[in-house]
């Protein structure tokens, strides 16, 4: 199995006794232009964090397909990435 290791990733949706959703700015170089973009993580752990809080996550990588009903009621399908068996450092500078 993969191990993922996300640095300086911010909260944005903490799901309570579960773990937390964070989001990875990745700046990328497509065809000589640059171009900013975001990774979502679905962050499974016991750990407490807050809304907002800079963090370092190293865990497991799991990926699947997930179906959900859109606004405007449709069926829509996306790719969900998950890290299992987290190790979560509120401190970014700090190593594993």
């Amino acid at each position: 199995m993969a191990t993922v290791t996300i640095e300086n990733a911010e909260v944005v949706k903490v799901i309570p006794n579960y773990g937390f959703r964070v989001v990875e700015q990745v700046v990328m170089n497509i065809g000589g232009e640059r171009k900013d973009t975001k990774r979502y993580y679905t962050v499974w752990t016991k750990e407490q964090v807050n809304e907002g809080d800079h963090v370092t996550v190293q865990g497991d990588l799991g990926v699947k397909l997930e179906e959900y009903t859109g606004r405007d009621n449709q069926p829509k399908q996306s790719i969900g990435v998950h890290l299992n068996n987290a190790l979560v450092m509120k401190d970014e500078s700090a190593p594993f």
